[in-house]
């Protein structure tokens, strides 16, 4: 019963590792992806008067 009850312990450990990383890595490409659009709003923004874009 012990064993099991460690087995049990080790992969909720596992589990919350792995979630973690994932919502590490979700939020470092949702801040590139928000960077990225804030650099190319910021290119075209002089082109907005002139009606070019």
């Amino acid at each position: 019963m012990k064993a099991r009850k460690e087995e049990k312990s080790s992969l909720c450990g596992i589990l919350m590792v792995l979630v973690a990383i994932a919502v590490g890595v979700a939020g470092i490409v949702y801040a590139l992806s928000t960077h990225r659009r804030h650099v190319n709003q910021e290119k075209w923004k002089d082109y907005d008067e002139c009606g070019l874009v």
